[in-house]
């Protein structure tokens, strides 16, 4: 057990809403085998919500939860987990999502890791948290209002430091896919927004004079600044300079990083912003596609997203299929309520937008999810459906059909994985850099085969034509990525697989368990970290079985896999792949065969110390990662395979002495 706490807090704090009552869970108790953040959100979940409980219901909780090495100074380390049941899956079950900006780390400051919210309030309610001082506040003046209103009166009623998480209209009117926003424009999909407005939970304001203790200060500013270091490269703007124009970094709580995907950018009417990756985007294609637009439509689309809370990757393939539909001849403007002509105008997205969150004539359906709305309206209207729409998030991103090992990354997540997708895609993309303009990326073929070896554990993962090696890379791709969740790193700069800074450009992957050992003082090494992160992921897995995920039915893949060909990819419009030496290949009119997808499983379930032919896991295996309370409970649901792990193949062993 942890003996001194250095980068925990120690609390994490508990409120029912229903109730009033507030008090502490013991981060102690869940610390040594989980963590934080993705770990012990999952563990209380486990503990907490039972598989009848739906996604409304007051028994929910809604699980925010911070990692050891936020509000230390490590770098790139101000993420938190968000869990909980999502309205947004159907059925609806477990999932999660992932939160950056301020309000993490100040929870933090606060005194405590994580904040677990049950029950439903009375009334409208926000909760105020300063230091150990805890209360429901009433919030029937700024229920109706949007985000950035909320922000506004929250800085006027407790001062401009406050930080703060909240949901807009949309999630006072239990839309599905409302989000949870907070200040620097972070946000969560999954439908938090939608828990919290269940819950009658407008917001939660933090303010705290506290810092977490870190075991190793000198080693850990020596990590800092080699990581700063090694994360140097250039910045880049996806919008014309005349019409908005980057302006600097846009960083979360005490990073110095060069995050590539989160910037400040003004537009030509001089407004000032901070925008990020997906959300970017949410509306410019068919801001570009008019022609008579500027770029700042779409910078603006994506505030009002933010304001009334709703998630742009839903947003964007709702757009995708209005369009779709219109020409079609499946839904006319006036079955729609929308002017179809004015698609890639801001008034049109207002509209639309606004539909939505108040769920006004068409937009009382689509808030209940696009998923929902396609099968309810069946027919030709649900065959407009693009083969990006899935429960939460794109389903077709980063497919399997390019990178093949992807197809286990989506088989066995509730939601789209974006960050287990980016390892994969990010170093492809700067490989594709350098191919098409060699000093702009110094991701050589020969720096992604070093890289891929040293990150994927196995000398055959980099080849993107064959199936070899690719479970393998799957298993530490995920445990990786578990770990990142749980300790709270971010995905934009997590994990450093390469640099612009180094003679052989390649990265570090022991760094991670570096900065936790200086943070927490226990003396960790990468294997140790990821034998952290599988207990994880069997754990969610362990979830997922209890609330009626069936292995061979669900470990599965969308049928476009097999069927659709590639023809582009985002940041690789020609699917090309490295080939032996400095041969470029190309994937482009190329599906995954299914043959290929159930040997890449079957090696997986192996791997897992799974029973390879049902995918259930095994009581050994549990045993061994001590989920003994577990397998217990799977095993009175018949979910479980008694026997021992023999075909195990062990891939992160825990070190003598490890403290994890």
């Amino acid at each position: 057990m942890l003996n001194e706490l250095c980068g925990w807090c120690g609390r994490i704090l508990r409120v029912d809403l229903g109730s009033g009552e507030i008090d502490h869970l013991e981060t102690r108790h869940y610390a040594d085998k989980y963590l934080g953040g993705r770990g012990i959100a999952s563990r209380i979940y486990w503990e907490a919500v039972g598989p009848a409980v739906r996604a409304f219901d007051p028994e929910n909780h809604l699980i925010f939860m911070t990692g050891p090495l936020g509000a230390t100074g490590a770098q790139a380390a101000s993420r938190m987990f968000v869990a909980g049941k999502s309205p947004m899956l159907k059925p609806e079950g477990f999932c999660y999502g992932n939160v950056g900006g301020f309000f993490g780390p100040y929870l933090k400051k606060a005194g405590y890791d994580g904040l677990v919210i049950l029950g439903r309030a009375r009334k409208p309610s926000y909760l105020w948290i300063h230091d150990d001082d805890v209360n429901i506040m009433d919030a029937a003046d700024i229920w109706r209002s949007g985000a950035y209103a909320v922000r506004d009166c929250l800085k006027q009623k407790h001062g401009r430091q406050v930080r703060f998480i909240t949901t807009g209209v949309a999630g006072a009117n239990l839309c599905r896919s409302a989000t949870v926003v907070t200040d620097n424009e972070g946000s969560a999909t999954g439908g938090w927004g939608a828990v919290m407005g269940s819950k009658n939970l407008k917001a939660v304001a933090v303010l705290g004079s506290g810092t977490p203790k870190v075991a190793n200060p000198e080693a850990l500013k020596k990590l800092n600044k080699k990581v700063v270091h090694l994360s140097k490269r250039n910045a880049w703007s996806p919008f014309p300079e005349d019409q908005v124009r980057r302006i600097g970094r846009a960083s979360c709580y005490q990073c110095g990083l060069d995050c590539i995907m989160r910037s400040t950018y003004q537009t030509a009417s001089g407004e000032t912003v901070v925008r990020k990756c997906q959300s970017m985007f949410v509306y410019y294609p068919w801001v570009l596609r008019r022609g008579d637009e500027s770029a700042e439509t779409a910078v603006k689309a994506t505030g009002v997203c933010n304001d009334l809370s709703l998630c742009t990757m839903e947003m964007a393939n709702m757009l995708q299929w209005l369009e779709n539909c219109h020409g079609a001849g499946v839904l006319s403007s006036r079955d729609t309520g929308l002017d179809m002509d004015q698609l890639g105008s801001l008034g049109f997205f207002e509209r639309l937008a606004g539909m939505v969150a108040l769920r006004e004539g068409m937009g009382d359906l689509l808030a209940e999810g696009l998923v929902r709305a396609g099968e309810e309206l069946g027919g030709e209207a649900l065959a407009q459906f693009t083969n990006a729409v899935s429960d939460v998030g794109d389903g077709a991103t980063y497919s399997a059909r390019e990178y093949l090992m992807n197809g286990l990354l989506y088989a066995f997540e509730p939601r789209q994985p974006i960050a287990m997708l980016h390892e994969i895609s990010r170093i492809i993309g700067q490989w594709v850099q350098h191919v098409r303009q060699p000093p702009s990326s110094p991701v050589t073929a020969d720096v992604y085969r070093s890289a891929a070896k040293m990150f994927w554990g196995d000398d055959r993962a980099w080849d993107l034509n064959t199936t070899d090696g690719k479970a393998a890379a799957a298993v530490r791709i995920m445990d990786r990525t578990y770990v990142k969740d749980s300790l709270g790193l971010c995905d934009s700069n997590w994990p450093l697989m390469v640099s612009w800074n180094t003679p052989d450009n390649v990265g570090d992957p022991t760094l991670e368990s570096q900065i936790y050992s200086a943070v927490t003082g226990l003396e960790s090494d990468e294997e140790a970290l990821l034998r952290c992160g599988e207990r994880i992921f069997n754990l969610q897995r362990a979830i997922l079985l209890r609330e009626g995920w069936r292995p061979k039915e669900d470990d599965v893949l969308d049928e476009f896999n097999y069927e659709d060909p590639v023809e582009s990819v985002f940041m690789n419009p020609d699917v090309i792949v490295p080939g032996a030496g400095d041969d470029v290949l190309s994937r482009r009119g190329r599906t995954l065969g299914k043959d290929e997808f159930q040997q890449m499983r079957k090696e997986f379930y192996e791997r897992r110390g799974w029973d390879p032919e049902t995918g259930f896991q095994e009581a050994g295996t549990l045993h061994d990662l001590g989920l003994d309370d577990v397998a217990e409970d799977l095993s009175g649901l018949g979910v479980i395979k008694l026997g021992s792990s023999g075909g195990r193949v062990t891939l992160h062993p825990s070190p003598p002495n490890s403290r994890l």
